[in-house]
């Protein structure tokens, strides 16, 4: 997927010289404006605010819980009808939290994203949840607004979107699963509020103390972004192995979601489940699947992974097959139930799809399977009526559709969608990729390169403009010219932006990196590398002299490529 600027014409930017204050800078700006603006209790968390990278601080903890439960009681006053999201940089929100004795929401995502789509369509409505996060000062930093790229660096963030409780002072508190119960988040956003300590120090005291945790510090670890943890909490340790030892020492109501997340980290790392797990994971399907409640709780967890811990707890023959079927009734009355949202009710019929092939490989999916999965769509289809929640849906019934062979039917729909969703490019390289899976090259380069012209934001800009350059590497790998000018672009619009340069945009580079060294080698374009070092310079020069970022981005298109790092899919 390519980019562009706003107004659709391709064009950079005149090049002018950015240049991002470093943390430490930002830290002394913060103190002058405290110092200006606060009494002798805030010139105590000026200290705290002197680095973003503090492990410890903001108010203390009888004042943050006083002014929780201050707000907490507020919100039984009234309900907003949307977040009162900060209008600010993210320094400014911490300096207006620390104001307000609150911790900061911060909210990571961008327009084009389904699954951030998916949230603001199901969660951010809420009208309770809205209302909780009067405790905080909750930020929007969208992917693409000015040194978002960097922060999402600073705090580790890779996919959108991200969920993160911070002090005043930036340190993390919490990160919040994305795809947790609907009817939790109020909850768990309250437990948020009213934390003092960090979750990697609730972790550590779950895993060595488990009896000194309060009931917030298990809510809060039952839902924690454990997916995109990305070593933040886990380090080295094993996902798999830490959800079964808090499994053991956790509250009756929290074990089967610790024990669902264990099974599903085990899967997932293609490892198999011991004995005594087969039989355990048996049983929490089967109490997952049966009860309405818990069934609603788990519903993406079990979407995403009930089919493989089914698959790997059972063994062929009548026990698997009555499991299988037990799952099946279960995901027929999520795929028909008004309680569920579009997602769950789209990628339910995706298991039953996804359960059938791993119960018989070779057999064809069933003719009413398949009606009743384009009925969902269908339904899916005229229900999602604002822009958000199409995008949204468009995705999901994309892979439903993809799931059960019906690629044409998942063309179709995407060609629609392109008609009238802001962000159209969004879908344009899976159309793409319907067009090369028929051999039609030239259609496919043209929808990547639309979507590459039609983008949105520096760093969506230069996602989707690398797209377009690994679709130009594996169509027409003799195009030597078009691709050393595909690659330029992005350059140039990187030097206009350099801010853009970080986290998401950094991993992609490193990609392309590697894609382009293997391609300069067997095209004998040595000096097209040459010349794109030569042209990044321009970016890497404009980046902090003392940050890793710009011995990073010196290191591209050398003779030795930078290490690539797997990027996330959103």
């Amino acid at each position: 997927m390519a980019v562009m600027t706003a107004d659709g014409r391709r064009g950079v930017r005149p090049q002018t010289v950015h240049r991002e204050p470093r943390f430490g800078d930002h830290a002394e700006f913060t103190r002058l404006r405290l110092t200006m603006r606060q009494n002798v209790q805030t010139l105590l968390l000026a200290g705290l605010l002197a680095t973003l990278c503090a492990c410890s601080g903001g108010a203390p903890e009888s004042e943050a819980t006083t002014a929780a439960g201050q707000a907490e009681a507020s919100t039984a006053d009234h309900q907003a009808t949307e977040i009162d999201w900060f209008q600010g940089s993210v320094e400014d929100a911490m300096i207006a939290a620390a104001d307000a004795s609150k911790p900061v929401f911060l909210y990571w995502g961008a327009r084009w994203c389904p699954p951030c789509m998916q949230l603001k369509t199901t969660v951010f409505n809420r009208p309770d949840f809205v209302a909780t996060t009067e405790l905080f000062v909750p930020v929007y930093l969208d992917g693409d607004t000015a040194g978002a790229q960097r922060w999402g660096d600073h705090f580790g963030i890779v996919g959108y979107p991200t969920l993160i409780v911070l002090r005043p002072d930036g340190t993390e508190l919490t990160r919040i699963s994305s795809t947790g119960d609907l009817e939790a988040y109020p909850r768990v956003l309250r437990a948020a509020a009213r934390q003092t300590r960090p979750s990697v120090d609730i972790l550590d005291a779950a895993l060595h103390e488990p009896a000194t945790l309060s009931a917030d510090d298990w809510t809060l670890l039952a839902n924690y972004g454990w997916w995109v943890d990305r070593g933040t909490l886990l380090g080295e340790r094993s996902m798999a192995s830490v959800m079964g030892r808090l499994a053991e020492a956790a509250p009756e109501a929290e074990r089967p979601r610790f024990r669902l997340l264990e099974y599903a980290a085990t899967v997932s790392g293609e490892e198999a489940l011991t004995g005594d797990q087969q039989h355990a994971a048996q049983a929490l399907l089967r109490q997952l699947i049966t009860d309405a409640k818990q069934l609603r709780a788990q519903i993406d967890t079990l979407n995403y992974f009930a089919v493989d811990v089914l698959v790997a707890a059972t063994e062929p023959g009548k026990s698997r097959q009555a499991l299988a079927d037990e799952l099946d009734r279960a995901m027929q009355q999520v795929a028909a139930s008004d309680a569920y949202t579009i997602k769950d009710r789209l990628y339910a019929q995706r298991s039953r799809v996804k359960l059938f092939e791993a119960l018989d490989p070779e057999a064809t999916l069933p003719a009413e399977l398949v009606a009743d999965l384009q009925a969902t769509v269908a339904w899916a289809d005229d229900a999602a009526e604002t822009p958000q929640a199409r995008q949204a849906m468009a995705n999901y019934a994309t892979y439903t559709l993809e799931a059960a062979g019906l690629s044409a039917e998942a063309e179709a729909l995407l060609r629609r969608e392109v008609q009238q969703s802001p962000d159209a490019y969004y879908f344009m390289p899976t159309i793409a990729r319907y067009a090369e899976a028929r051999g039609d090259t030239d259609e496919a380069l043209d929808w990547l390169q639309r979507a590459a012209e039609e983008a949105r934001g520096p760093a969506t800009r230069a996602q989707w403009g690398l797209i377009y350059l690994n679709g130009l590497l594996e169509m027409t790998p003799e195009a030597i010219d078009r691709i050393e000018g595909q690659m330029t672009a992005i350059i140039d619009e990187l030097a206009a932006e350099p801010s853009a340069f970080y986290q998401r945009t950094h991993m992609r580079l490193q990609r392309a990196d590697q894609q382009l060294a293997d391609w300069a080698k067997a095209q004998d374009a040595a000096a097209v590398m040459q010349r794109l070092a030569t042209a990044m310079d321009r970016v890497c020069d404009q980046l902090p002299e003392t940050a890793q970022a710009r011995v990073d981005c010196q290191a591209l298109f050398q003779s030795e490529p930078a290490a690539a790092v797997a990027a996330s899919p959103t």
